[in-house]
């Protein structure tokens, strides 16, 4: 099952009424602030998730098991939250 982060099902939708409508610009100024958000949140959680998973890599390619287990199980815990 594929699931969609409702930040970015709404990026989506903002993003075809844009479309439809010619333009970013034609939407109201609370989409566009809205918009914004969804971009930011997506920004954090993007940045957040490659941090885990460099840090998860450098764990493993150092040798520390006990250290990967514990960022994959963060990693586990963040996706999980996704749904």
């Amino acid at each position: 099952m594929i699931v969609i982060h409702p930040v970015h099902r709404r990026l989506a939708e903002l993003t075809e009424k844009a479309e439809q409508l010619g333009g970013y610009n034609r939407l109201t100024a609370s989409e566009q602030r809205e918009l914004y958000y969804c971009l930011k949140d997506n920004a954090k959680l993007v940045r957040r998730l490659d941090e885990l998973k460099n840090l998860a890599y450098i764990a493993h390619i150092s040798g520390d098991m006990e250290w990967e287990q514990e960022i994959c199980a963060k990693l586990d815990e963040m996706e999980a939250k996704l749904i």
